[in-house]
């Protein structure tokens, strides 16, 4: 069923299954009793064992004529009343089978606890078939399936929960490539200052070892040019 979760209801088919099978044999056993009284009511021994017993009987007050006229009411309603009884039955067991029906894959526990509640009045209302039938339909009734619409709500939020997830997810995964490019970029830099660093520390250890040798070749040159000074004869005067 839509929006609700299914409920197993081997119990309420249990207990319909076995309601039906009593209805078959309370059935049967009164089908037989009727043809079996078909066969004796028209023997003529026991017409006259029930006069017998009706006329020895001192709550009865009836003469032979009146005995014979209750005796055939008597037989005659029997036949009809049982009939009517193997209908009533049949009617609980055709109701019970909907019943069952219904239950199948869970499609309409309600109407089938219908059918029970309608089927154990058609079975006597208070014989062994019908408290089987009534606690069917209680149960039908009572275990209600469980409404999915607060589990479709839930499976909805989880859904949106996992997109939203997967979202930070991405975004941390793109934040996280953002970073690694920026301390790709750091290191580029670090690495360029390094390199220029190096280049100046170059360039100023050349510079001084140049001015060391411009001081060492003037120096020199000044020594030379006082050596030659004084290796230089002087005029007399």
């Amino acid at each position: 069923m839509n929006g609700q979760r299914d409920v197993s209801r081997g119990g309420e088919k249990a207990l319909g299954i076995i309601g039906i099978v009593f209805n078959i044999l309370a059935i049967a056993l009164i089908v037989f009793s009727i043809l079996s009284f078909g066969n004796v009511q028209n023997n003529p021994e026991f017409r006259q064992y029930l006069e017998d017993q009706m006329l020895n009987d001192p709550a009865l007050s009836t003469n032979p004529a009146e005995a014979q006229v209750l005796i055939d009411g008597l037989l005659a309603s029997f036949g009809v009343v049982g009939w009517i009884i193997v209908g009533l039955l049949a009617i609980s067991t055709v109701l019970a089978l909907l019943a069952i029906a219904k239950l199948g894959r869970n499609r309409n526990p309600k109407l089938a606890g219908i059918f029970f509640i309608i089927a154990g009045l058609f079975a006597g209302l208070l014989s062994l078939t019908s408290i089987l039938f009534y606690i069917a339909a209680i149960m039908c009734f009572v275990r209600k399936p469980r409404d999915n619409g607060r589990g479709v709500q839930d499976e909805e939020t989880l859904r949106r929960e996992n997109e939203r997830l997967r979202d930070d997810n991405q975004n941390l995964h793109r934040d996280e490539q953002r970073l690694r490019e920026k301390e790709d970029q750091l290191r580029e830099k670090e690495e360029q200052l390094q390199r220029e660093r190096q280049v100046r520390q170059t360039e100023q250890r050349l510079s001084e070892e140049d001015m060391v040798q411009r001081e060492d070749l003037k120096r020199r040159a000044d020594e030379r040019l006082r050596k030659d000074s004084d290796d230089t004869p002087r005029r007399p005067l």
